[in-house]
């Protein structure tokens, strides 16, 4: 069995430049409110003679209020195949199955994000984000550790013209179920995104971690994506993804919507 790679912070770095640049429209809003919906498929061996494959499926609803940013993911996850999963769902889950296949709730996550304005005026865009998994994905199905996890990361981007290089820089406290010596983790990612109008996007990320098991080689993951504004509501993020390391899926992608709540009184930009 193997260590899988972390889905949730996949999915965030190729929404990361959405995310950024939709920040920096919407600064005139005291209060606004978000709702995302995606799917991530990946397939890879990770070291085994059979493939292994996962679909994930989180809602995401998240509510800002001046610099401040709560968010709260519930994920939906399938695994077919042998592999152990470590870290699969924003903060990480362990699945221990003693079957080939598992469906059901995954972990979810809430986190909160500060986020530091005084630096929107250069065109710096600083975020403290705290985040604590609460383990509701079954043990007995092998889609959860039974365990709490606590993560705590800074995301930094720069706008330059049309181009907005972005990094992320993070640290897990990973629960110990009994049977797994886990251990904390250091993870990060780094990218860059282009701007082709105030519509459509373009980017590309690379993200490493450190296994959670000492044995396991680091996963480490390209990102390549494309985001579009269809609406002033609405928008959709549709990336592809491909593995550098033994611990990381042979390849993936997915699709993700984001919908923003207009507000009374105030236009949506």
């Amino acid at each position: 069995m193997a260590n899988m790679r972390n889905l949730r912070p996949l999915l965030c770095a190729a929404l990361a430049g959405s995310v950024l640049a939709s920040t920096a429209m919407s600064q005139t809003d005291d209060r606004r409110f978000r709702m995302n919906l995606g799917l991530d498929y990946t397939t890879g061996s990770y070291g085994d003679d059979q493939k292994t494959e996962i679909l994930y499926v989180p809602l995401s609803l998240r509510a800002e209020d001046g610099p401040w940013t709560v968010r709260a993911v519930v994920p939906w996850l399938h695994v077919n195949g042998p592999a152990l999963i470590l870290d699969g769902a924003d903060g990480g889950s362990v699945g221990t199955r003693t079957t080939e296949s598992a469906s059901g709730l995954g972990d979810i996550s809430l986190s909160l994000m500060y986020s530091f304005e005084q630096f929107y005026e250069k065109n710096l865009f600083v975020d403290l984000t705290t985040r604590v998994k609460i383990p509701t994905a079954s043990l007995d199905a092998g889609l959860g550790t039974g365990k709490a996890d606590a993560a705590i990361q800074v995301d930094v981007a720069q706008a330059i013209g049309p181009f907005i290089p972005f990094a992320t820089l993070g640290y897990k406290w990973a629960g110990v179920p009994e049977g797994f010596p886990l251990r904390n983790t250091v993870y990060g990612s780094a990218g860059v995104q282009y701007s082709w109008s105030d519509t459509v996007a373009i980017g590309v990320s690379y993200d490493y971690r450190q296994s959670s098991l000492e044995t396991s080689s680091d996963p480490q993951d390209g990102t390549a994506y494309l985001n579009i504004r269809f609406a002033d509501d609405w928008s959709v993020n549709i990336y592809g993804v491909m593995g550098f390391s033994e611990n990381s899926p042979g390849a993936g992608g997915g699709v993700s919507f984001v919908y923003r709540f207009p507000q009374r009184g105030r236009p949506v930009r």
